[in-house]
Formats: structure tokens, C-alpha cells, sequence
């Protein structure tokens, strides 16, 4: 679905092929994280957080088919609710998993305890320290050792195959949030102050136990000190999500419970500095 503009409509495609396929290897890591005792903490390791403000390509479109993904697909929120006219004067922030340099490192994990087994020290927390490939390129693009010969001939002389060629790392956005600055909010009554409010918040179903939603939250409470410069941060929870909020510092305004689209939702508020609101 794509159309040219305005709210309600999307300049691109709101369900892509690659971003489905990026998300089914999530499958993958969840698989390899699942009996570690600090996975959440290995996760959030390849986790980065890129924010921007306005329709910036890539990040507003992962943020929108994130959107998508979770609030129509997964819990049946009309897809027309996903953008609207308050996007290009927010700050949108994504949360992308370094797909690229995990499975790199968890490879290179699994050759070492492998080796450890061998020499009869599994389990002995010997760590080894990470290989540094060090290669130049010659002018007919193959990779020598820096190392050779007494007549300065390479001591390795290998063809670089395509696959030793440079690659962005595959970065797969897992989760997302919007906020902006405000001085009213239709459900929140009489505000004293300008104040940050976040809307959208999401995270792909299958690392909801990873803690991207914290890493997202903590993101928008540092802009909205930082850059928004205001003390107080408000959003729309849904009741289903409360106990999620609470945990991190938020909490309600009055308990009035209310309806947006299918969900029940309260207003919740946290307190950014000593303010009172």
C-alpha cells in the first residue's frame, strides 16, 4: 500500500518482503538465547537505538511497518491509525539488533568451547581474546599477511572470495516509539507545564523478554531531558501493559481507564526531575 502523502496515507510499502524476512531470523536468536542466564543483557549488547525527526528514511518507515506488524497484525488496531498528520514534527526512535556482529560472535563463542572441551577445561570460564584479522588488499585484489620472506615475498598469499568483501551489517528493527513535545493531551486533563509525550511504544512479539521496550523508554526519557528539555513524560498505556510501565518508574495519573480503537487504555506519567505536574 502506498500512496503520495498526507494523514492516513503512507509513501511506502507498510508490509516489505525484506523487513518480513529479517524478523524470521529473530527465531534464530531467540533459539540461541534461550538457556543463557544473562540473555537479556547479550541482547541489548547488539542492540542499538537510532531516533530522527520527521519521515527520515530508513528509520521512519521501520518505525511505521513496525507499527503495522504489532498494533494491526498482531492486536487489530486499523491500519489508518498508524501515521497521521503529528509524524513529521516528531521524533521517532527505532531500536535495531546488530544481527550481523552476533551471529559473528556467537560463531566464534562456539569454536572456543569447542577447543576448550578438547584440552578438558569446558566449563572453566577461560575466555580467549577475540582474533584480529589484519589484511591488505594488493593491487589485483588479493589479501596478503602483513608478515613475508626475506626477498619480501608474502609468506600467504589467498584470493579474496566476495564474501570477504565489506558489508553493512544487517541491522533488524525490533521495536519503536514516537514523542513529542506538548501542552495538552485530550485525556489527560489540565497539564502545568510543557510536557514529553510518547506514543506508539512497540516491540516485536517474539524479544518482548529481551528488554528492548526499556532500552526504547530509556531512549526517550534522555531526548526528552536533553533535547525536548522538559521534567515530565506522559503516554497512553495500554491497561494490558501497565505492569510493564510500572516497573520503570511510571506510574497513573488518575486511573480513568479509556478506549482507544479495540484496547483499554490509562493515562500514566513520570516524573523526569523534581517537578510537580
Amino acid at each position: 500500500m502506498s500512496s503520495s502523502g498526507g494523514a492516513g496515507e503512507s509513501r511506502f510499502a507498510l508490509h516489505d518482503s525484506a523487513t518480513e524476512a529479517l524478523w524470521t531470523k529473530l527465531e534464530e536468536v531467540q533459539k540461541l538465547l534461550e538457556h543463557q542466564p544473562d540473555a537479556k543483557e547479550l541482547f541489548t549488547r547488539y542492540t542499538v537505538v537510532r531516533s530522527v525527526v520527521g519521515e527520515v528514511k530508513p528509520v521512519f518507515p521501520d518505525a511505521v511497518r513496525l507499527r503495522v506488524k504489532v498494533f494491526c497484525d498482531e492486536q487489530g488496531f486499523a491500519a489508518e491509525r498508524e501515521w497521521d498528520d503529528t509524524d513529521p514534527v516528531s521524533m521517532h526512535v527505532v531500536a535495531y539488533f546488530n544481527y550481523t556482529l552476533f551471529t559473528e560472535e556467537m560463531q566464534e563463542l562456539a569454536v572456543q568451547a569447542r577447543l576448550l572441551r578438547s584440552i578438558g577445561m569446558e566449563g572453566s570460564g577461560l575466555r580467549f581474546q577475540r582474533r584480529r584479522r589484519s589484511t591488505t588488499s594488493t593491487a589485483d585484489g588479493e589479501a596478503v599477511s602483513p608478515g613475508g620472506s626475506s626477498d619480501g615475498a608474502p609468506s600467504v598469499h589467498l584470493p579474496v572470495t566476495e564474501s570477504k568483501k565489506y558489508r553493512p551489517a544487517t541491522l533488524i528493527p525490533v521495536g519503536t516509539l514516537r514523542l513529542r513535545r506538548v501542552s495538552k493531551a485530550a485525556e489527560a486533563g489540565t497539564l502545568t507545564e510543557v510536557v514529553a509525550k510518547i506514543e506508539r511504544v512497540c516491540v516485536v512479539k517474539s524479544v518482548r523478554r529481551f528488554d528492548v521496550g526499556r532500552v526504547l523508554m530509556r531512549a526517550a526519557e534522555n531526548i526528552a531531558r536533553d533535547a525536548f528539555h522538559v521534567r515530565w513524560a506522559i503516554l497512553y498505556a495500554q491497561v494490558i501493559s501497565t505492569n510493564f510501565y510500572t516497573k520503570i518508574g511510571y506510574v497513573l495519573k488518575d486511573g480513568r481507564v479509556f478506549m482507544v480503537g479495540p484496547s483499554e487504555h490509562v493515562v500514566m506519567v513520570r516524573c523526569l526531575a523534581d517537578a510537580s505536574i
